[in-house]
């Protein structure tokens, strides 16, 4: 978002600040407790015990353990932009409009807590449990990108193969970050996907 959008856009009411005070609480809870002790030997119980939180209010944050290490609401931020992207934009230049408006991040938390989770997941890699969920966050992205993309083109997408295209070049841009430990900002993934763009065929 721009520096002007945020300075328009509403302050969060109390419920709003609250809920984002409880988040914040439980993830650099857990994130204090995988450094200290390991993600393995970190349970739920431990993470409650540590923000002060009951276990029910830890499972309306956050699915898992595993969903700490990929920050509040992986890929939703780029999947609502490719969505709001202005109608007459083709689905490509969709795509891109979305990668323009996605910051990498998630809007309340800070850049050093983004880096630490980044650095733990890069640790926690060779974990089966974190990797399939990963696996299966990345295929949910996918799978909402195609049904944006065949939504904004009018066609089926079991016959139209172009929305599992996009899906699959979002799935393959996630991999690369949350599972390769690629680093590279939005602003890169803008270029490249505009560069190819640039270069496809004029056939149906």
């Amino acid at each position: 978002m721009t520096e002007q959008a945020d300075e328009a856009a509403p302050r969060p009411g109390l419920r709003e600040r609250k809920k984002a005070q409880t988040r914040d609480a439980i993830r650099t809870a857990a994130l204090d407790l995988f450094e200290e002790q390991g993600f393995e030997a970190t349970t739920v119980d431990r993470i409650c015990a540590r923000a002060n939180v009951a276990h029910r209010t830890f499972f309306r944050y956050y699915e898992c353990k595993e969903a700490l290490l990929f920050g509040w609401g992986f890929g939703r931020l780029l999947v609502e932009e490719f969505a709001a992207a202005p109608a007459e934009l083709d689905p490509w230049a969709a795509l891109t409009h979305a990668f323009d408006r996605y910051g990498g991040g998630v809007p309340e938390e800070a850049a050093g807590t983004t880096a630490r989770r980044r650095e733990l997941r890069r640790r926690c890699a060779h974990i089966r449990s974190v990797h399939e969920f990963a696996i299966l966050r990345i295929d949910a992205l996918a799978r909402d990108a195609v049904g944006i993309a065949a939504a904004r083109m009018g066609v089926d997408p079991d016959r139209d193969l172009r929305p599992a295209a996009i899906g699959a070049l979002l799935a393959g841009l996630a991999r690369r970050v949350v599972v390769d430990g690629v680093t590279d900002g939005p602003q890169a993934w803008v270029t490249a996907l505009r560069e190819v763009v640039g270069t496809r065929g004029d056939g149906p």
